[in-house]
């Protein structure tokens, strides 16, 4: 206290309580009863806006951390992020809507048993049927020239 009232230090001085001070308190956050603000990295920077223009507008935080601002017809939702040579980047991120999606069309098995019905092996068969006499008379020939 008496050690550097005239803005030098003395080092011959010596705290009569050891050099130990009680600790300061926070007068405003006492009496308000008020949490400290800390960082919180799982909140998003950003607000609800009316239009582009708006964001183009906007401050956003000079570290680099990217801000939301979506519009308020839900049309869209614009961040902005300030770039390491003092530049914005400004995205605009719309919503894509699928057209003409094909549905999925299911069978029973009675549509499968149906079109079992309705195939037409007959040529297959014959040709299957004249391949194995082919076969046949190539192994009789084969085994009468043995």
């Amino acid at each position: 206290m008496y050690n550097n009232q005239f803005g030098f230090n003395n080092p011959y001085f010596q705290p009569v309580n050891g050099g130990i001070q009680p600790p300061l308190q926070n007068t405003q956050n006492s009496i308000n009863n008020v949490p400290p603000v800390t960082n919180n990295k799982t909140t998003l920077l950003g607000k609800s806006v009316d239009s582009i223009d708006v964001v183009k507008a906007m401050d956003i935080p000079l570290d680099g951390s990217i801000s939301y601002f979506p519009l308020t017809n839900g049309s869209a939702i614009v961040t902005k992020q300030l770039l390491n040579d003092g530049t914005s980047k400004t995205t605009i991120y719309k919503p894509v809507e699928e057209k003409d999606v094909p549905k999925v069309q299911y069978a029973t098995i009675e549509d499968v048993q149906k079109s079992i019905k309705e195939i037409d092996f007959t040529d297959t068969i014959d040709d299957l049927k004249d391949e194995i006499k082919d076969l046949k008379n190539k192994i009789k020939k084969m085994k009468k020239g043995d």
